[in-house]
Formats: structure tokens, sequence, C-alpha cells
């Protein structure tokens, strides 16, 4: 018996043989569609369009707290994962350190990103920066994709700015209505072109306020967090509906199955990149090796997820996304652990 899903999933390279039909789930006939952050999330958790979704993992916990409401249940895979060091912004002429972020005013997407739990969590295990005394400022006021009440100890302003969250915030620091930024993608003027032409208009009106990253050397802090924790943070993960699994409950284990074998794919093309157009590829992958393993792209419930998924849940408890961390087995299909 051969069924058919939607997918609702970014075209990764490590997914990209999802889409090109070169890895197929068993009994699957798979169809793919792409919708940008946050809209593919919304689309799921808001009106659950889809039969399987990649979802902010900040959303999916706090979903959890009311799963009634939200009737998907996630796989251990994990699509997308981003060191986040290399995020955090101030204007150039203001200098200061991460551990210097108390009694400033700090800009957010939205309190439940899991950037930002990330980067809040990070600020104040690494940093020792009291998040109790910062005033947040979110960009969005329609507020999170999964309601939560933000705990009455964090100072939180819902700002309502038109456009991109990222040129909102890359707005808001150049006009002094923050002090940093808490950023999913970069806001300095190297950063142009495509889907962020709007950041693009929006750092050449702001020309002559210069921003750089908070974390000047974030690449070699970065690998010295993997080195200490090691923690490459995901960001995402894939969720199916309830509904499927209740008719097909064999379904989890084949899309994880391929989902792994895409992975795999894209990872044995790296021993020969000569599809990427980087000069040194070669030496990217050799240093990436070097310090974080052979794949640090691993999905299930490894160890070192099981780490980061701790680490993530503790920080989402601390800042109110849920009400206290549950066990990882809990999160995820059973058959797929």
């Amino acid at each position: 018996m051969t069924i058919d899903l939607t997918l609702a999933c970014t075209n990764y390279d490590w997914t990209r043989p999802l889409w090109t039909g070169e890895i197929e789930p068993e009994g699957i006939d798979l169809h793919l569609v792409d919708y940008h952050n946050p809209e593919r999330f919304e689309r799921m958790v808001r009106h659950g369009e889809f039969d399987a979704c990649e979802l902010s993992l900040g959303s999916y916990l706090a979903s959890r707290a009311a799963d009634e409401d939200h009737p998907f249940t996630a796989i251990p895979v994990f699509p997308y994962r981003k060191f986040r060091h290399a995020f955090i912004y101030r204007r150039a002429d203001d200098e200061f350190g991460l551990s210097d972020l108390e009694h400033k005013d700090v800009g957010l997407i939205h309190w439940q990103t899991t950037t930002a739990v990330w980067q809040r969590g990070i600020a104040a295990e690494r940093y020792d920066v009291d998040l109790e005394t910062v005033t947040w400022h979110t960009t969005k006021s329609e507020g999170d994709i999964v309601p939560v009440e933000v705990p009455d100890r964090f100072d939180v302003v819902h700002d309502h700015r038109e456009g991109s969250a990222t040129s909102a915030l890359a707005a808001m620091l150049a006009e002094e209505e923050i002090d940093a930024a808490f950023a999913t993608a970069p806001l300095d003027s190297r950063y142009t072109g495509g889907r962020h032409d709007q950041l693009s208009r929006e750092r050449e009106r702001l020309a002559d306020v210069e921003i750089e990253r908070v974390v000047a050397d974030s690449r070699a802090v970065e690998a010295d967090y993997f080195r200490e924790t090691g923690i490459f943070p995901p960001m995402h993960t894939v969720v199916l509906s309830d509904e499927v699994l209740d008719r097909h409950p064999w379904a989890a284990n084949k899309l994880y199955e391929a989902f792994e074998r895409a992975l795999s794919t894209c990872m044995d093309r790296l021993t020969a990149p000569r599809w990427v157009p980087l000069a040194w590829a070669n030496h990217y992958v050799e240093h990436q090796r070097e310090v974080l393993g052979e794949n640090p792209w691993e999905y299930g419930l490894t160890d070192r997820n099981r780490t980061a998924l701790a680490t993530l849940q503790r920080y989402a408890a601390d800042h109110g996304l849920i009400p206290e961390p549950y066990p990882l087995e809990d999160l995820f299909v059973e058959s797929t652990l």
C-alpha cells in the first residue's frame, strides 16, 4: 500500500534527495512544499495544513503543554542547526560584550523563537547575564506562534514593525530603539540579496550606521562552545500529524529512514565537494571534521542530541515556554527511537 503525504520542508542540501526523488520513503508518495519561516510554522501550528512539517523546536516544545490543541508528534530529525553567538548584534560605536547585556534593551523576533531561546540561555548560563534585568523587545505584535504566558519577571515589550522581522531588528538597532539584537539572520551590510532584499534596502537607508557582531571572534567562540558542551544547537524538528500516525503508524519510521538516507547521501558528497562554489571547499570540510566530527547533523536520540535537547528544554522552562522539561522519549514517536 502506498499513501500520499504532504511534507513542508526547506530544500536544504541534506533534504534535497527527497525533493529530487533520489530518495523516496518506502510506501509513501511524498509531495514536498516549501514556505519561508515563520509562515510554514504558522500554517502547521494554527491550521494543521500539512501531513508532516519542519517545525521550530521552540514552538514544538511550547505546543506540548496543550497537545490536544496541536495534534502532531515529532520524529527525531533535526533538519536545521546553527551556532548562534554570531547572530547577536550591536551598533559599532556602542562597544560592549555579551556579558554586558544587563539593563540594556534587546530586540527579538518572538520570545519563543528557538534562536532566541538558545541565545538567552547561553547569555545567562555562560556569560552570567541576569535576563530579568533586560528589557526585551519583540518585532511582531501578534505574539508567539504557540501562545504562551511569559512570566512577569521578564520585561517584554511587543513592538510592531512592518516588513520582515530581520529588517525590523536592523532598523530598531540603527535607530537606537534597542542596544542589541538577537537575530536569526545576519544584520550587517555584507549580507544582501535573495530573500533578504528588504533587509538590503533597510541597510541602504541606514547606511551611515555600522552594525557589527557583539562576539567579534564568533567562529572561534562557537568552536570552543562545541568542544566544551558537544552541542551543535538544533533549531528545527519534523512533526507528523497525529491523524496520519493513527491511520498509518508505520509512516513515521519510513519517513525517518528517508531523512536519514538523504542526510547520508549529502554527507557522502563532502568527500569530493566539487559541487560547492568555494575555492577552498576541501579545507572547510576538513576543518569542520576536525572541530565537529564526521557527522554533526546526526538524527536520533544520540548522546549529543540528548544533551542538546535537555539543554534547550532547561532554557525553555527557565524562560516560561514550558512548565518543566519533558522526558525526551515523550517528545517523539516511540517507534523511531
